[in-house]
């Protein structure tokens, strides 16, 4: 198991941390980006690349002459912000013992009281996210995956599902151009 980590203060892109994501995973995934300052984000990546060189480490031991294929990796680093992916498989069956699970990210408001169920997290709130670096080596390579654990939403945006441009009366009847 790694070691559990936390980000710094970053910017929600297409958060889904209320509910679970079902469009292409049918046992849902709660995800989100986070868009933090690369200054402030150099300690993640750095845990990151180390958890990705002990698996290179154990797959190099295991098969000297086996060639090293990388997976992507858990975040993209534009000009002076990195962007983290996080994720959470929201259901499904243990390997070890076959059981049944379900699971969730822990959300917190921003004094660290549990986050209110009835409201909804959207993209650009400030966010601070505690996770653990997850290491695997997979036919496809050996990558690293960002398991969401606590949320913080140190400032919340949110708004309403449903859209009010149907709600709107013209004062005037004829177009003002």
């Amino acid at each position: 198991m790694s070691k559990v980590l936390t980000s710094p203060k970053g910017k929600a892109i297409f958060p889904h941390l209320t509910e679970p994501d079902i469009k292409y995973k049918v046992e849902g995934e709660y995800h989100v980006k986070l868009e933090c300052k690369k200054a402030e984000s150099e300690a993640l990546i750095q845990a990151i690349g180390n958890q990705v060189a002990l698996q290179v480490k154990a797959q190099h031991d295991l098969d000297p002459k086996k060639e090293v294929v990388k997976a992507p990796l858990p975040y993209e680093v534009i000009d002076d912000t990195v962007i983290f992916n996080f994720k959470l498989r929201a259901s499904g069956k243990r390997k070890s013992d076959g059981k049944e699970f379900t699971q969730k990210p822990d959300l917190r408001s921003a004094d660290m009281m549990k986050f209110p169920e009835d409201k909804q997290i959207w993209a650009d709130s400030i966010l601070r996210i505690t996770f653990e670096p997850y290491a695997w080596n997979m036919p496809i390579g050996i990558g690293c995956t960002l398991r969401l654990k606590t949320v913080q939403v140190i400032d919340l945006v949110t708004g309403s599902a449903e859209s009010n441009l149907g709600d709107l009366k013209p004062e005037h009847t004829e177009a003002p151009f």
